[in-house]
């Protein structure tokens, strides 16, 4: 990993850059196991919120430890300041162009469960790092039945060999950030978004992130899913799917995740303040995350996902 990786981040062509990783270390700790799906296992190493923290970029190359992921090249690094302690292969992430894609940012760390119980794969997942919202860095899932899961399919998570995940296990510890990226950097141009259609794209992002998107919800008296309803908010704008959305996990919560995610991908001039109102964002800001969402969300603006339709 070049130098100048470690120099800030934004969001660069589309896609996060590692070159910009000063720009969205603004905001680290927040505490999202408010937002975790039931799981059956309550032995959590930590839990409590970590302190906001604003690190230099300085710091974090010079001193601190972090972890980096290299979606692209398929890898983990370890890292203390500018000294690499470890490479680790990744055996499956999410799709890229899917609804499950797994989110590049930068977060900060704020628990681990040491057998972590997914309530949506329906599987154990070991030595579970919790990244943001429902996404994990994790060693290979099985069923309680004790059979480990042959596919590669990955739900979004980053799926490692069991020592190598219990590697980063011992590693991370709270508030340490967690960097999610590419190495390659493709030109995207992506299409000007009027204000609104920020907000509306964000709750979206949120929704995909940190909520179920295939279970039944009942919606309005008809039952539906989560993801289905997507067509709903964005083709049809329809503010009470946002609200809806945000009902999950209380409009106040929401919104603050939606801030939160802003400040990861490097908007450092926007603040969200309802999930039916346009934020408050600059030109700028509003550039950083057309790019960001036609480089790592690509899915909303077409609502396809490769051998996936959504009923209407």
């Amino acid at each position: 990993m070049k130098k100048e990786h470690l120099q800030g981040f934004a969001v660069v062509g589309g896609l996060l850059a590692l070159a910009a990783l000063a720009s969205a270390l603004f905001l680290f700790g927040e505490d999202y196991s408010y937002a975790r799906e039931p799981n059956k296992d309550t032995n959590a190493s930590y839990q409590e919120p970590v302190p906001p923290q604003e690190p230099t970029p300085e710091e974090l190359a010079a001193e601190g430890k972090h972890i980096v992921v290299v979606l692209d090249a398929m890898m983990i690094m370890l890292k203390d300041g500018e000294t690499i302690l470890a490479t680790l292969p990744i055996v499956s992430k999410g799709k890229p162009g899917s609804y499950y894609e797994t989110p590049a940012g930068i977060y900060a760390h704020d628990y681990k469960i040491p057998l972590h119980f997914s309530s949506i794969g329906h599987v154990y997942m070991p030595s579970s790092v919790h990244v943001f919202g429902n996404f994990f860095i994790h060693g290979i899932p099985y069923y309680p039945s004790g059979e480990k899961v042959a596919s590669t399919y990955s739900g979004g998570c980053i799926r490692l060999a069991d020592d190598d995940a219990k590697r980063v296990y011992d590693f991370v510890t709270r508030g340490m950030p967690i960097i999610i990226t590419e190495e390659s950097i493709p030109t995207v141009t992506p299409e000007p978004l009027d204000d609104m259609r920020v907000t509306e794209l964000m709750v979206a992002a949120i929704s995909l992130e940190f909520l179920s998107q295939d279970n039944e919800v009942m919606f309005q008296g008809v039952p539906t899913t989560r993801k289905k309803l997507l067509r709903r908010l964005l083709d049809e704008r329809d503010a009470d799917v946002s609200r809806f959305y945000a009902g999950a996990l209380g409009e106040k919560t929401f919104v603050d995740i939606m801030n939160t995610k802003a400040r990861a991908i490097g908007m450092h001039n926007t603040t969200f303040i309802k999930v039916n109102e346009a934020p408050i964002i600059t030109e700028e800001d509003k550039l950083i995350f057309a790019r960001y969402i036609a480089g790592y969300k690509s899915y909303l603006l077409t609502l396809r996902d490769p051998g996936v339709v959504i009923e209407d």
